[in-house]
């Protein structure tokens, strides 16, 4: 049998969007409570109250998430939203912020609006969260998250926001080509599958193009075609990826890359695209791609400002005991085991210190 949970109900994208929602959040219910970043609530709870104000929606709490997505906070917001009565959810902020209101929507059983006020990954899009430790150390995948009624995407408030989380986007959403191209090969075939490797290589493609001309559109705070393009590829068409993809087309390296760096405490300042964006060298590495493609992909991210080396992402090639940590917490990822070949510490060592030389001599 196939089963997919392929998208939210409703995906509303462009410059204040927020505002013009009003009929969409009342269909949801008479009481919402928002959850999210501090910085975040602060960009987007204006708009979104005045759209409920003339929609006749009661605000009825707004809550912190917390910092992290970790069990803990997801159960207290889950409290949170039980105790002030609300009829659904709209959480708004980052991804961290967007799983933890998935999973706490999940447990508080209510529906879920989000509102992205950074493009960094696609987890206003997906019915996944990505579960970690207090301390930002990766746990798990976790399914018990809402699929969203409804997703709001104001691009002036994408355009506003620093640079950095736009191109964290773009590095994660080049990995939903360069995983799954990998992990489609041990799959039973079928057209969901094959519909996610296309958009996935409709992304990768259309980020390549489109890439710089968003990044001087966010350098000027400007809504454009190009950065549209790239909203909509890093949330809409890469979590289009993941419903269609479902089990069959799950993150491989670059991720398994991703959940080893966060061992490491000298990571924790990047962004997960950041630190995915050197793991898609590193897979590429570990597949033996030829070098001139690993070349191509490692200047786009010099373009953009993504990583190309160790340095990038906090460590250094001398720092063995670092690099260690890494491998072996690279190898024993869930991520990982969707390689479509057995991946040893040994060889993520290696290909860790390929990628870092390449970009080294890049520079």
């Amino acid at each position: 049998m196939l089963e997919r949970v392929i998208a939210p109900g409703s995906y509303l994208r462009g410059p204040g969007v927020i505002g013009t929602a009003g009929r969409a959040l009342k269909s949801l219910g008479a009481r919402a409570c928002l959850v999210g970043g501090r910085r975040a609530l602060a960009a987007a709870a204006p708009a979104l109250q005045d759209a409920m104000v003339s929609a006749g929606v009661e605000a009825v709490g707004q809550v912190w998430y917390g910092g992290e997505c970790c069990p803990e906070n997801i159960a207290r917001v889950a409290a949170a939203i039980k105790e002030s009565g609300a009829d659904f959810l709209v959480g708004v902020g980052g991804g961290k912020a967007l799983d933890t209101a998935k999973g706490a929507a999940w447990q508080a059983g209510v529906p879920l609006v989000t509102v992205p006020t950074i493009a960094a990954t696609c987890a206003a899009f997906t019915s996944i969260a990505i579960i970690y430790d207090r301390e930002g150390h990766f746990l798990a995948i976790s399914h018990e998250a809402v699929n969203p009624s409804l997703v709001l995407v104001d691009s002036q408030i994408i355009a506003a926001a620093p640079w950095r989380y736009l191109a964290a986007g773009m590095g994660d959403t080049l990995a939903k080509y360069i995983e799954l191209r990998a992990t489609s090969t041990a799959a039973p075939p079928h057209l969901a599958l094959a519909g996610a490797l296309g958009l996935a290589r409709l992304c990768y493609d259309s980020i390549l193009a489109a890439g710089p001309g968003a990044r001087a559109a966010v350098e000027d705070q400007a809504v454009t075609p190009d950065l549209e393009k790239v909203i909509d590829a890093v949330i809409l068409i890469s979590g289009l990826v993941s419903g269609l993809g479902g089990d069959d087309g799950r993150t491989a390296g670059a991720h398994g890359i991703y959940e080893g760096l966060t061992a490491s405490p000298l990571t924790r300042s990047y962004c997960h695209g950041e630190l995915v964006a050197f793991g898609n060298l590193v897979q590429l590495f570990l597949e033996g791609t030829e070098t001139g493609a690993i070349k191509r992909l490692a200047a786009f991210n010099r373009q953009v400002g993504l990583p190309v080396s160790l340095e990038g992402v906090g460590l250094s090639p001398e720092d063995g005991p670092s690099l260690d940590l890494v491998s072996r917490a690279a190898a024993e990822s869930p991520d990982m085991a969707n390689m479509p070949f057995p991946v040893t510490a040994a060889m993520i060592r290696e290909a860790l210190l390929a990628a870092d030389c390449l970009g080294r001599e890049m520079a």
